[in-house]
């Protein structure tokens, strides 16, 4: 089933916007930036994964005042316990949302190294 979660981040504190839960997977396909606020601003999301990796989507990019950054080409493959946050590098208003298909996981997860 598709979702779509954001977060509105007005400090610079990290926000999770979305936790995916045990015994599911979550394909993430977009991911839209608005900075409602008056000047331009650092935004990023990251994945948290649930291994404690982190893998950078957007590193802290500036998007101006009213501008946007939509990102819709590919897909992220998150597993159970992965969390997407994000976080802005100087206080104002700046709307994350994203869109994801939650599905139920495979009983059994195939290796593709070759063993």
């Amino acid at each position: 089933m598709l979702y779509t979660k954001n977060a509105n981040v007005t400090t610079t504190d990290e926000s999770t916007i979305v936790t995916i839960p045990n015994g599911y997977v979550a394909h993430w396909t977009m991911l839209f930036v608005s900075n409602l606020g008056g000047s331009t601003n650092g935004a990023g999301i990251y994945v948290d994964k649930a291994d404690s990796t982190r893998v950078d989507i957007l590193g802290g990019g500036n998007v101006s005042a009213k501008d946007y950054i939509l990102l819709t080409d590919g897909v992220f493959v998150l597993q159970a316990g992965d969390a997407i946050k994000a976080y802005t590098t100087g206080s104002g208003d700046m709307e994350f949302v994203v869109t994801f298909d939650l599905l139920e996981q495979p009983a059994t997860f195939v290796n593709f190294n070759g063993s």
